[in-house]
């Protein structure tokens, strides 16, 4: 048996279940006006994502309508990405727990 390189089950442990140790600080001036702006910044995205959605979607409708590979290949593009944003907006602060983790544990 060849031993992981890693550290095996507890690497694994460590990125599966991220839990960050920092308490935050909301003394700090601006703080509340911060995290106020970056919640509108997450709903406004996802506002574009809905959007992109819908466009590609009606992209997608109107290339089968019209027989155009390329348009519906586009739209077909348009949604996936919209989807994926959406995805990525999602699990942002996961992501950024996780990744967070990933580099306190490297030694």
């Amino acid at each position: 048996m060849i031993p992981h390189p890693l550290g095996g089950a507890r690497l694994a442990a460590r990125l599966v279940a991220p839990s960050l140790n920092i308490s935050p600080n909301n003394s700090l001036p601006g703080s509340s006006q911060v995290t106020s702006f970056l919640g509108g910044i997450e709903q406004w995205a996802v506002y574009a994502c809905l959007l992109g959605l819908i466009v590609g979607g009606a992209g997608l409708w109107w290339g089968v309508q019209n027989g155009s590979i390329n348009r519906t290949s586009v739209s077909q593009h348009k949604i996936l990405a919209a989807l994926a944003g959406a995805i990525i907006i999602g699990a942002s602060a996961f992501l950024i727990t996780w990744a967070f983790n990933f580099g306190s544990a490297v030694s």
